[in-house]
């Protein structure tokens, strides 16, 4: 049997949650990114766009909490 056939046959065995695991693969031997259905935005974003209201600093407000506890 060829390859081909065999992968594909194997691929009707799986689980949609690992056939889009497989296809992720694929893309990823194609050179292609994935589309996503929202974008990505990073931990560091989320908190900078958090605090940007925020007066005073926030390094100073850890150290001063920091040395209470000590």
């Amino acid at each position: 049997m060829k390859i081909k056939e065999q992968a594909i046959k194997d691929l009707d065995t799986l689980k949609p949650s690992e056939l889009l695991i497989v296809y992720d693969l694929i893309l990823s031997l194609k050179g292609k990114k994935p589309e996503r259905a929202f974008p990505v935005v990073s931990a560091y974003k989320k908190v900078r766009e958090a605090l940007k209201g925020c007066k005073g600093s926030l390094t100073e407000d850890i150290l001063s909490a920091r040395t209470d506890r000590i």
